[in-house]
């Protein structure tokens, strides 16, 4: 995958962006390579890859953020973001700060400084042009196993479908994950994807999925719940409207 087309949407994460309560978004730095090798290295987190970019050393990782970091000015709106979920404060040490700050031990800043989350990487989340259709956009997500299950990236593809189609003005967008990778096909359903078959990515067969955006509009005005339920009923696998079936947003690549 590519960022090959300048957006006209500016969108910088240089500073971190607030996706939930539990997930934030920020460009890759250095500090990051050994999160991202670590990663990498994992065979939980390999095995579900259809691109599996050789990120698992240092000098592979170094690379990737230095294109990562020329990318981020050239092709504002999309991009390979840092993702990093909240992990909450130690449930003993909060509740003896805020009886220290009831017998006024403590003030109320170095309260909220206890009672803050800490941020930890959690792996990435990107919005990013298709190799063979560079007018095309596709999101994708590559989270470490600790993160797995949570509806994390529900929430983070959300975040990138908004920013597709309400930042963006696109007319649709594209998502692809391995023909055995039953959670990323339910993730991607639950999101309003509906199937569009197999199609060749990064030379190998991958199941892709569409929406449209008028689909992403109705679908994302139902509740979270209401849509988990529809994604579990036994109906028929693609689910959506066809894409030709909805007028074209009129943005261009």
């Amino acid at each position: 995958m590519t960022v090959c087309t300048p957006s006209s949407a500016a969108l910088r994460l240089d500073a971190p962006r607030q996706v939930s309560t539990r997930l934030r978004l920020r460009e890759f730095s250095w500090h990051d390579v050994d999160d991202l090798v670590r990663m990498h290295q994992d065979p939980r987190v390999r095995a579900q890859l259809v691109d599996d970019a050789p990120l698992d050393n240092a000098q592979a990782v170094h690379r990737f953020i230095n294109s990562l970091h020329a990318f981020y000015r050239q092709h504002e709106g999309t991009g390979i973001w840092c993702a990093e979920r909240a992990v909450p404060p130690d449930a003993s040490t909060v509740l003896e700060a805020r009886q220290a700050h009831a017998q006024g031990d403590i003030g109320d800043a170095w309260l909220a400084l206890v009672e803050a989350p800490q941020w930890r990487f959690c792996g990435w989340f990107s919005l990013v042009h298709l190799d063979d259709a560079p007018h095309e956009l596709e999101i994708g997500a590559r989270l470490t196993a600790d993160a797995w299950g949570g509806a994390l990236a529900i929430e983070g593809g959300e975040w990138l479908l908004h920013q597709a189609f309400a930042g963006l003005g696109r007319h649709q967008v594209h998502g692809h994950c391995s023909p055995s990778n039953r959670s990323a096909a339910h993730c991607l359903r639950a999101l309003g994807f509906g199937a569009a078959g197999l199609a060749a990515y990064n030379g190998v067969q991958a199941a892709r999925f569409t929406i449209a955006q008028g689909h992403w509009v109705r679908w994302s005005a139902l509740p979270r719940r209401e849509r988990q339920r529809a994604v579990l009923r036994p109906v028929a696998e693609d689910r959506q409207p066809p894409v030709a079936a909805s007028p074209p947003a009129g943005h261009g690549g």
